[in-house]
């Protein structure tokens, strides 16, 4: 799990910064900003990383929930910018498209 990255020096002004902590937060945020009534609560530690990277100062989070909505988050910061987005997603469907169309799949 990406939660392993913690304390890793980065050469640039946000050194220490624990970034995947950040993007939990900013999970958590979303969710309090779109759940409707009656909805669960969330905190980060309900939040967990599905993958991280860091690149010369930007980063990418891609995280879950524990609750059974089927959304995933993903979190990007660009540094030039100074911003961070919070995009949400649920999946809709999957669709199987085989790699020979003259096969049938059947899964």
């Amino acid at each position: 799990m990406a939660d392993n990255l913690k304390g890793i020096p980065f050469s640039t002004s946000d050194e220490g910064v624990d970034h995947i902590q950040t993007a939990k937060e900013l999970v958590v945020k979303a969710y309090d900003e779109n759940v409707r009534v009656g909805r669960a609560r969330l905190g980060s530690g309900d939040v967990y990383v599905v993958w991280f990277s860091y690149t010369l100062g930007n980063w990418k989070a891609l995280l879950s929930t524990v609750l059974p909505d089927g959304a995933y988050y993903e979190v990007i910061h660009d540094r030039e910018k100074s911003v961070t987005y919070v995009d949400t997603y649920v999946k809709i469907a999957q669709n199987i498209t085989p790699d020979n169309p003259k096969e049938s799949y059947t899964p």
